[in-house]
């Protein structure tokens, strides 16, 4: 699959209707932005009205997938504001699927984080060998972390080394199930049949999806740093500084980068979904060419 092609095709297709698709955009990142108002403390109660949020508008990015459907599609003309909202008017629909996909990222975030802090433990537990127990009861972390730095650099390393294999393991995992929200919108599958048909279509392609996916990097990474340093400079507002700086990398992501950033995906999509299930009709039995 040639990366530069889908790149340059999404760059084509986003000129049409872009007023518009780009008005969808927007409105998905501010909707998407919502439940972090509710992320204001760290009681139990605001935890929980937190997680209540982000549980309601789990769907809400479904509208990238439908819009960029359409664009690829060639229905950009059937594009309107009602899709950046197809998340809460589907959520009956769509609610299962995305909620078993998020369950199994957090089971394999848990499974993984455990085994590395286990690793990290072993680490630590030699690093603090030279600490006195009331040390590490008086709590003076910068005293323990300096030691450790100082006696046991290579601890450091560890730390970084398993946080990049967190990400890297969990990229991995996300990558295999891409898919599902696609095949949910283009041939009706739902929960693990999603997923499992989102495993089945990626083996082979990872490699390629991280190649498209790391052609975005950058844009990305800035956006991270933008928002970052604008947080920091409005830091004087507790929480509406970071609801502001997300705001703010939000639609500077929308005018640079997100379309064609999602246009690529779909047109990804496409190109597997038609070798698999277009050009060989697999999806509702056995395999027939069409």
């Amino acid at each position: 699959m040639n990366i530069k092609m889908i790149k340059e095709r999404a760059s084509q297709i986003q000129n049409m209707n872009r007023t518009q698709y780009m008005r969808i955009l927007l409105m998905i990142v501010l909707l998407e932005l919502i439940p972090n108002i509710f992320n204001i403390g760290e009681d139990i109660l605001s935890r929980l009205l937190y997680l209540v949020m982000s549980i309601a508008f789990l769907t809400v990015s479904h509208g990238y997938i439908v819009s960029s459907l359409k664009m690829v599609r060639n229905q950009s003309q059937s594009l309107k504001d009602d899709d950046a909202f197809v998340g809460f008017k589907r959520f009956k629909e769509l609610f299962s699927t995305y909620i078993l996909i998020n369950i199994f990222m957090m089971a394999v975030l848990f499974i993984v984080a455990y085994i590395l802090l286990v690793i990290i433990g072993v680490f630590l537990s030699q690093s603090l060998q030279g600490i006195s127990g009331e040390m590490l009861l008086t709590g003076n972390y910068a005293y323990i972390l300096s030691y450790i730095l100082k006696h046991s650099p290579q601890t450091l390393s560890m730390f970084v080394l398993c946080y990049f294999v967190l990400l890297i393991i969990l990229f991995f995992v996300s990558s295999y199930l891409f898919a599902a929200p696609y095949l949910l919108e283009r041939f009706h599958m739902k929960n693990l049949k999603a997923m499992k048909a989102s495993f089945s279509l990626m083996k082979g392609h990872i490699f390629e999806y991280f190649k498209l996916y790391l052609s975005f990097f950058g844009w990305i990474f800035l956006m991270v740093i933008i928002q970052s340093i604008i947080a920091e400079l409005l830091s004087f507002l507790p929480v509406l500084g970071s609801l502001i700086a997300a705001i703010i990398a939000g639609v500077i992501s929308v005018y640079s980068y997100l379309p064609r950033f999602h246009l690529a995906q779909a047109i990804f999509f496409e190109e597997l979904a038609y070798h698999r299930y277009e050009q060989t009709n697999t999806y509702n039995g056995d395999e027939q060419y069409v």
